[in-house]
C-alpha cells in the first residue's frame, strides 16, 4: 500500500532527509523574474550598448515636460540655426575665434596609487585632451580615411579643450582632481547623481569630465543640453548630473586604457554634451538624428576594417561618424550639420554658453595679500556638548607667501578672542587655526569668524574674510523610543539643503483610519539628485549596543525608467553634521524600495498592505558611541515616499529570515523529465515576507539570480517555490540561496543549501536481479548519492560467504541530518498486474531514529512513495554489536509488494533504498541480492541457482514452473501427453526468476511430460493432473 502521496510534504521531508521542524504549509504562488547581472569581461572595444546618455535625457524630459521633449529641443535648434544663417557676422565670428572649453578631469578611483588601474596616469589624461582637440578640429591623423563621398560635409568644429587653469576659488590648478570613490563600480542609471556628489566643479564654468569604473556594458554617458527656456533665468535641471562620464579603460590612450581605445568614447560623449544624437537616431530608417548631412541609418554599426562599408535605408551609412558605435579605429568625422548644432548649443544653451573662453581658460589674477576662511571645522551646525572648541581652516588665496594672520572670534556679537596666528603657507595651501574653548546655552549661539590681518597688514580681499556658524545643541533619548509624528519634527531635525521640497508631516487615510506620516513629494520635486534629511536625536550605542530602528515605509515607482528615488538610512558620528552615505547599511531604490505597483500618477497609499516594515540593526555602529541616524531621501523626480511608526528599540526584536528546507524536485535520483524544480522554504523570521532573491549555481556554472514576489508569507509558514529545470545527465551539484527577504539589508545575508542529484535514464529489463557480484561499482544498473553533502554513500565491498565472487552494498560512517540513496535504473511494469522486491538486509545496532525506507516511483523518480519503512530496532538483524557481512545468518530476507506500481502506463518505474536520520556511531548497514519478481507472493518457491521447480505435482487447478537462472534466457516449455502428442508449445524470452502458471482446464486428466529447454537447461519432468 502507498504510505505517502506527492503533495504530503510531511512524508516528503522524511524521505529527503529533512532535519527541519515542520510548520503548517499553505499553497503560495511566487513569480520568479530572472535578474541575473550581465557577466563577462570587456576585452575588446565594442561600442554595443556603450552609451547611457538616454537615461539622463529621459529624466530631463520628465523634469521639463514639453520643454524637455525631443520635439521642442529640435524645433528650438532649427530656429537658432536659421537665425544664424540670417546673421553672417555671427557665423564669421564663430569661424574666426577658437572656442576654448575649460575641462576639469575628476578621476574617481578605488584607492589605487596614481597611475595604477582606476587612478589613471596624467599622461592618459593629456592624451585624451589631445584626441578631443584633434577630433573636434579635424586634425586627426585618420581624417584621410574619410570616404570621398563624405569629404564635402566633413567639418572643423573650431572647438578646443583646455585643462582648467583656475579652480572655483580662482586659484591656479592643473585641472585634474583625484578622489577615492565609495564604490568599486558605478551604474549610469542609479549612480549619475552620486558621482556628482563625490566631486564636481560648477558646471556653468567647467566641463566636468569624470573618469570612473562603470558597470558592464557601459563605457560612457553624457548629459544632454537644454534650450534657453522662455521665462527661466537659470536651468531647472539638477547640476549634479551635468557633465561627461567615461570608463577609465576607454579614456584616452595608454596607461590604464585597453589597447583598442583611441579615446573616441570621450569624443562621442562630448558630442552628446554639445547636442548631438546617435547617427541612427536611436531607431531605424525614417528615425532622424536631426542633422541634414548625415544619411539615414537603420541601426548602429559595430564593425571596423579598412574595406568595410555598410548600406541601409537606400544609401551608404556614415559609419565613420563619431556618433555611431563604430570601433575607435574607424571613427574620423563630424559633419557641417553637426557643427551647426554645436554652434547653437554653445551660443544659447544654459551651462554651455557660459563655458566658452571663460575665466577658467585663463591664468588666475591674484592679489598680493589674500587670506581666506575656507571653512569652519568647529563648531558645526549640530553639537553634542555645550563646550565649543573653535577650529577654522584658512587658505592663501593670494600671490605672496603668508606667515601670519589675525582672526577675531565673536559669540552673539561679543568679542570672545582676537588672536594672531603664525603659519607658513604658499598660494593654494591651507592652515588650521584653533581658539580657546567656551560654552553655549541650550538655545545655541551665533558664532562669527573674521580675518583682520594677513602678514600683519590689512587683507586685500574682504569678500572671503567672514564665515558664520549657528551651532544647535542636540538631545539624547532613552530607548525604547517612538517618534510622535503629530508633533513634527519633534525631537528630529529636518535638513533641506536646496530649500525646496523636503520632509513634511501629512495626515492621510489608511485603511479608513487617519494616520500621521512623514513624506517627501518626489513626484513634484524637479531637482533630481537632491538630498533631504530627517535626522534623529542622539542615541548612545555604548548603552544600547544592539539597538534596532524599526519603521514602516510605502513607495510606488514612477512607471518609467530612470526616475527611481532612493531612501537611505545613514549614521553620523559627529552629531549629525556629516553622514556616511557610502557605508550606509540601508540603501533602497527602484524595486527594492517599491511596496506598491508602479504608476504614472502621484502615489498616495490608502491601505496598510502598501506599507512594509523595515528594520535597521544599529549594532554595526556600536563602536561609534553616541550617534544620530537620518532618513535621507535622494530625489529622482519619481514618486512620493512615506514613512510611519518610527521606533528605536533597545534590542533587536524583529528580523526577516528565510531558510531552504529542501529541494523537492528534482529528487536525489530521477530521470530528468521534470519540467520544474520545486524548493521548500520556510519564513524563519518574525515578519511577513512577500519578496526575496533566489539564486542558484548548477555544476559550478554562472550564478543565476531571480526576484521572487507574491502574497505575504507569515512567520513560521512554509511554502514551495517553482523554477525552471537546470540539471543535466549525470551527477549535478546545486548550490541554492535565498536572501534579502523584503529586500532586507541586515545580516545574515542569506540562507544557503547545497544538494547533489543524479539524473539517470538508464533502463533495465524486467524482472531483474542485483547481487553486486559482477562489478566493484554500483552503477550503471544502480545509482547512489548522498544528496546533502556528496559524501561516500553506498559502496560495494567483497565478502567471503558463498562460492565464487560475492559482493554486498554497504553504508557506513553516516552524518547526522544526511540521507543516503541507493536507486535502481528505470524498468517497465506496464504489462504486469503484480510485482514485488526481495532483498537481503544485515544491520547491527543503530540509533532509534535511523530509518531505512524503500521508495517507489512510476514517473522516473520525479515523485516517490514510501512502500516500506524500518526504524531503529526494526532495522537491526542482530541483537548486539555489528552485523557480519560474511555470515549468511546475519542477513534477513525482506519483502516489499510493488503491485500498486504495476499495470497501466507504468513504464518508468524505479525503486530506491534510503537511509536517513542516522547517527555517526551507527553500525554499518548491508544490502544484497535485490530481486524484482513479476508476482507478489511473499513466500515464493525459489529453485536452486540455474534450476527449475514444477509444483504442485500432482496438480488440480493450476501448476507452476519456477525458474532461477543466472542471466536472462529464452525458455521453451512443451506439455506432452502420454500418447506423445505436444499439446502445448510455448516460448518465454527474457526468463530470469519468473514463475509461469498453467491452468489444468486446458488439459485432460492424466500423466503429462513437461519438457523445459533453454541454453542452460534441458529438463524433462512428469506431471500428474487429477
Amino acid at each position: 500500500m502507498k504510505k505517502g502521496l506527492r503533495f504530503d510534504l510531511r512524508a516528503t521531508l522524511l524521505l529527503l532527509g529533512g532535519i527541519f521542524a515542520f510548520s503548517p504549509l499553505y499553497s503560495q504562488q511566487f513569480d520568479l523574474v530572472d535578474v541575473t547581472g550581465q557577466l563577462g569581461n570587456r576585452n575588446t572595444h565594442a561600442h554595443t550598448g556603450k552609451c547611457a546618455h538616454t537615461f539622463l535625457e529621459a529624466k530631463q524630459e520628465k523634469e521639463l515636460g514639453f520643454f524637455g521633449t525631443k520635439q521642442y529641443f529640435e524645433s528650438w535648434v532649427d530656429q537658432k540655426i536659421e537665425a544664424r544663417k540670417s546673421n553672417p557676422k555671427l557665423s564669421a565670428k564663430t569661424n574666426a575665434d577658437v572656442r576654448l572649453i575649460p575641462v576639469v578631469v575628476h578621476v574617481v578611483h578605488t584607492g589605487q596609487a596614481e597611475g595604477v588601474g582606476t587612478n589613471v596616469p596624467t599622461s592618459q589624461i593629456l592624451e585624451q585632451i589631445r584626441i578631443l582637440n584633434e577630433d573636434f578640429r579635424r586634425l586627426n591623423a585618420d581624417a584621410s580615411n574619410t570616404p570621398a563621398e563624405f569629404l564635402p560635409v566633413a567639418a572643423d568644429a573650431n572647438i578646443e579643450f583646455i585643462l582648467a587653469k583656475q579652480d572655483p576659488n580662482g586659484l591656479p590648478t592643473d585641472g585634474i582632481v583625484r578622489i577615492q570613490g565609495p564604490k568599486n563600480s558605478y551604474n549610469p542609471d542609479t549612480d549619475a547623481t552620486l558621482i556628482g556628489q563625490i566631486t564636481q566643479w560648477n558646471p556653468e564654468e567647467y566641463l566636468n569630465l569624470y573618469v570612473v569604473p562603470l558597470i558592464n556594458p557601459y563605457i560612457g554617458y553624457a548629459s544632454f543640453p537644454i534650450s534657453d527656456l522662455p521665462g527661466l533665468n537659470s536651468p531647472p535641471t539638477s547640476t549634479l548630473t551635468d557633465g561627461v562620464t567615461i570608463d577609465y579603460r576607454y579614456f584616452g590612450m595608454g596607461g590604464s586604457a585597453v589597447s583598442a581605445s583611441r579615446g573616441r568614447t570621450a569624443t562621442h560623449e562630448v558630442g552628446h554634451y554639445f547636442g548631438l544624437r546617435h547617427i541612427w537616431g536611436d531607431g531605424g530608417c525614417g528615425v532622424d538624428d536631426f542633422v541634414a548631412d548625415t544619411p539615414e541609418q537603420d541601426a548602429s554599426n559595430t564593425s571596423c576594417s579598412p574595406t568595410f562599408t555598410r548600406e541601409s535605408c537606400g544609401s551608404v551609412d556614415m559609419i565613420q561618424n563619431y556618433m555611431d558605435y563604430t570601433p575607435d579605429a574607424c571613427m574620423n568625422i563630424f559633419t557641417k550639420g553637426q557643427v551647426d548644432r554645436f554652434n547653437v548649443v554653445l551660443e544659447n544653451s544654459p551651462r554651455r554658453v557660459t563655458l566658452v573662453n571663460n575665466r577658467a581658460t585663463k591664468d588666475p589674477e591674484l592679489l598680493d595679500l589674500d587670506l581666506a576662511i575656507s571653512r569652519i571645522i568647529s563648531p558645526t551646525e549640530y553639537i553634542c556638548s555645550p563646550t565649543i572648541s573653535p577650529v577654522i581652516e584658512v587658505l592663501n588665496a593670494g600671490k605672496n607667501r603668508l606667515t601670519s594672520g589675525r582672526v577675531e572670534l565673536r559669540r552673539d556679537g561679543a568679542l570672545m578672542e582676537s588672536k594672531r596666528f603664525t603659519f607658513d603657507i604658499e598660494t593654494g595651501e591651507t592652515a588650521t587655526l584653533s581658539f580657546k574653548d567656551f560654552n553655549i546655552s541650550n538655545s545655541g549661539a551665533n558664532i562669527e569668524f573674521k580675518i583682520i590681518q594677513a602678514n600683519d597688514q590689512g587683507d586685500q580681499n574682504p569678500l572671503n574674510n567672514i564665515k558664520f556658524s549657528r551651532p544647535a545643541l542636540q538631545e539624547e533619548i532613552s530607548l525604547p523610543f517612538t517618534a510622535n509624528l503629530n508633533n513634527f519634527p519633534g525631537q528630529f531635525t529636518v535638513e533641506n539643503p536646496d530649500e525646496n521640497f523636503t520632509w513634511e508631516q501629512k495626515t492621510i487615510t489608511i485603511s479608513n483610519n487617519s494616520q500621521p506620516v512623514i513624506s517627501v513629494s518626489n513626484y513634484d520635486y524637479e531637482a533630481p539628485g537632491e538630498l533631504d534629511y530627517f535626522i534623529s536625536p542622539l542615541i548612545n550605542l555604548e548603552q544600547y549596543p544592539n539597538a534596532q530602528l524599526v519603521f514602516e515605509m510605502a513607495y510606488a515607482n514612477y512607471e518609467q525608467a530612470g526616475f527611481e528615488d532612493q531612501l537611505i538610512v545613514a549614521v553620523s558620528q559627529d552629531c549629525g553634521n556629516n553622514f556616511d552615505l557610502a557605508n550606509a547599511t540601508y540603501q533602497k531604490f527602484g524595486q527594492s524600495l517599491e511596496t506598491s505597483d508602479p504608476t504614472l500618477d502621484e502615489f498616495i497609499p490608502s491601505t496598510s498592505s502598501q506599507f512594509r516594515t523595515e528594520i535597521v540593526n544599529l549594532s554595526a555602529f556600536k563602536d561609534l558611541g553616541t550617534v544620530r541616524f537620518a532618513f535621507i531621501n535622494q530625489n529622482a523626480y519619481g514618486n512620493n515616499v512615506y514613512i510611519r511608526n518610527i521606533r528605536v528599540l533597545p534590542n533587536e526584536e524583529f528580523n526577516y529570515g528565510l531558510i531552504i528546507n529542501e529541494l523537492i524536485t528534482p529528487t536525489p535520483i530521477g530521470d530528468g523529465t521534470h519540467e520544474n524544480e520545486i524548493y521548500l522554504l520556510t519564513n524563519s523570521g518574525n515578519l511577513p515576507v512577500s519578496s526575496f532573491l533566489f539564486s542558484r549555481i548548477v555544476n559550478n556554472s554562472s550564478k543565476q539570480t531571480f526576484l521572487a514576489t507574491g502574497d505575504a508569507v507569515q512567520p513560521g509558514e512554509s511554502f514551495t517555490l517553482s523554477g525552471s529545470n537546470s540539471t543535466s545527465p549525470g551527477k549535478n551539484k546545486m548550490e541554492l540561496e535565498v536572501s534579502n527577504p523584503n529586500f532586507d539589508q541586515n545580516e545574515p545575508a542569506g540562507n544557503k543549501a547545497t544538494r547533489y542529484v543524479i539524473e539517470d535514464d538508464n533502463r533495465i529489463e524486467t524482472p531483474w536481479r542485483q547481487n553486486f557480484n559482477n562489478s566493484t561499482s554500483i552503477s550503471p544498473i544502480y545509482q547512489t548519492i548522498n544528496p546533502e553533502s556528496d559524501r561516500t554513500a553506498w559502496q560495494i565491498i567483497p565478502v567471503s560467504s558463498g562460492e565464487g565472487s560475492n559482493n554486498v552494498a554497504m553504508l557506513r560512517d553516516q552524518v547526522a541530518g544526511n540521507s543516503y540513496w541507493l536507486g535502481s535504473s528505470l524498468f517497465d511494469l506496464s504489462g504486469r498486474s503484480q510485482a514485488s522486491i526481495f532483498f537481503d538486509l544485515a544491520a547491527g545496532e543503530v540509533s532509534a531514529t535511523t530509518t531505512l525506507s524503500v521508495l517507489a516511483s512510476v514517473d522516473g523518480g520525479e515523485n516517490y512513495f514510501v512502500v516500506s519503512e524500518m526504524t531503529g530496532s526494526e532495522l537491526s538483524t542482530v541483537s548486539v554489536g555489528e552485523a557480519n557481512p560474511n555470515s549468511i545468518n546475519d542477513f534477513a530476507r525482506k519483502y516489499v509488494n510493488l503491485s500498486d506500481f504495476a499495470g497501466g502506463e507504468n513504464t518508468d518505474v524505479r525503486v530506491a533504498f534510503v537511509v536517513e536520520n542516522g547517527a555517526a556511531d551507527d553500525s554499518p548497514i548491508y544490502i544484497d541480492n535485490i530481486e524484482l519478481f513479476q508476482s507478489a507472493n511473499p513466500s515464493p518457491v525459489i529453485p536452486g541457482e540455474g534450476m527449475t521447480i514444477l509444483y504442485p505435482n500432482p496438480a488440480q487447478d493450476i501448476f507452476n514452473i519456477a525458474f532461477n537462472l543466472a542471466q536472462y534466457e529464452e525458455v521453451n516449455i512443451q506439455v506432452i501427453s502420454s500418447a506423445g502428442m505436444v499439446v502445448q508449445d510455448l516460448d518465454y524470452p527474457g526468463t530470469l526468476n519468473q514463475t509461469y502458471s498453467f491452468s489444468t482446464e486446458l488439459f485432460s486428466k492424466g500423466v503429462f511430460i513437461i519438457k523445459i529447454t533453454s541454453p542452460t537447461i534441458q529438463e524433462t519432468r512428469r506431471l500428474i493432473i487429477n
